[in-house]
């Protein structure tokens, strides 16, 4: 905005700016506003009151990132939201629209063209200000205006924002209606959402998927939050007219994107993020009780520094059922996660017994000390945190 010479200041409402960092900016940054301005923009998710501060305008960072982006923009742009698998969903549909031959230019959790990665609003301008597309951008809590097609992921796992005042999913949608954009989604997924007018409702199976555009087959990934992904990003692929079905049979053949929850060989399934929660753990071993039938579990990592928290009771609870029906055959707990549901629970953890399959669920980076120590103790020496099956 101060670019466009526009008066620029800042309200630092989450207390994150420090004095030092003060000094570098070239415009004010307060701890609380005050006065009248011609714009407010407050994140989605913002749930702290921002001071007396009148705004003729009040807009959200998706709004304000979207308008100045499409400026820049210069090719189509697929925007992936969601709670689970917004990663996953955009990496296969990169992959579809690089099989058609497309430059495509991804931004995720995990990689971005431009800059450090980020799925904050504001990347959306900035990835569309340096590069042409077509674009894939993950974009946490909505999508922007900028937005051509607009992938909606994981709506059963839906958290509360804005200080527990809103829901997750419920803003996300709301954000896909504003945009304009096609909203692709799982047909499952309407009855939980506000309307979205003209989406396109997808179907899908092991190895299958369909919407009202057709149907492709493709060979099962063996792990149904993989299929899922892989056909939400098919159909956003051939509704946008970029990629035919020769590319998505073609991405398929590439294997597994590595994300989340992956399965690693035969007898590992793992979910490491810093988003890791109570709902995630029981995925896991939702999926793994699909797989296996019995197995042992490594639970724990960071309980904080995430704006998705853990309801670490929850988590015991969850650990206690499976326990309770021979599910679980053995539990590891590890970092200071693992630490607060070893003390709330009644029964003392030991390793499976050798034999078992695993499932590894940690709140942690991929890069973290703990999640290397679990990986290399549970897959004999290596630290290599990624894998196909």
């Amino acid at each position: 905005m101060e670019r466009r010479g526009f008066d620029v200041t800042v309200i630092d409402v989450y207390g994150t700016v420090d004095a030092v960092e003060r000094e570098g900016f070239g415009f004010r940054i307060v701890d609380r506003g005050f006065g009248r301005y011609d714009v407010l923009a407050v994140p989605v998710h913002c749930g702290v009151d921002p001071g007396p501060v009148e705004g003729t305008l009040r807009v959200d960072h998706h709004d304000l990132a979207g308008a100045l982006a499409s400026g820049y923009k210069d090719g189509v742009a697929f925007e992936v939201t969601g709670v689970r698998g917004k990663t996953t969903v955009a990496t296969y549909l990169a992959r579809i629209l690089e099989e058609a031959g497309w430059p495509v230019k991804l931004s995720t959790t995990d990689t971005c063209p431009v800059g450090s990665p980020s799925v904050a609003p504001y990347k959306v301008l900035e990835v569309m200000r340096a590069t042409s597309g077509p674009y894939v951008i993950e974009v946490s809590l909505g999508v922007t205006p900028a937005a051509d097609v607009a992938v909606l992921s994981g709506v059963p796992y839906d958290y509360r924002v804005a200080g527990g005042t809103r829901s997750a999913v419920a803003v996300k949608a709301r954000k896909i209606a504003e945009s304009g954009a096609l909203p692709v989604l799982e047909r499952g997924d309407v009855s939980r959402l506000p309307p979205l007018p003209g989406a396109v409702l997808v179907e899908t199976g092991e190895g299958r998927v369909s919407w009202r555009g057709g149907s492709v087959e493709f060979e099962p990934f063996g792990v149904p939050f993989h299929d899922r992904s892989f056909g939400l990003a098919a159909v956003a692929a051939l509704e946008s007219g970029l990629a035919g079905v020769e590319d998505v049979l073609a991405a398929r053949s590439r294997g597994f994107v590595p994300g989340r929850l992956e399965l690693v060989g035969e007898d590992v399934l793992v979910d490491v993020h810093p988003a890791v929660n109570e709902r995630t753990l029981r995925h896991a071993l939702d999926v793994a009780s699909r797989l296996w039938g019995r197995y042992g579990l490594v639970f724990g990592g960071d309980p904080g520094g995430y704006c998705e928290g853990i309801d670490v009771d929850e988590a015991v609870e969850e650990i206690l059922r499976r326990i309770e029906s021979y599910e679980l055959v053995g539990l590891e707990l590890v970092g200071g996660l693992g630490e607060l549901v070893e003390d709330r629970l009644p029964v003392r953890p030991s390793p499976a017994p050798d034999g078992y399959p695993v499932v590894v669920v940690l709140r942690s980076d991929r890069d973290g000390e703990v999640f290397k120590r679990v990986v290399r103790r549970v897959r004999g020496g290596s630290e290599d945190g990624g894998g196909s099956a």
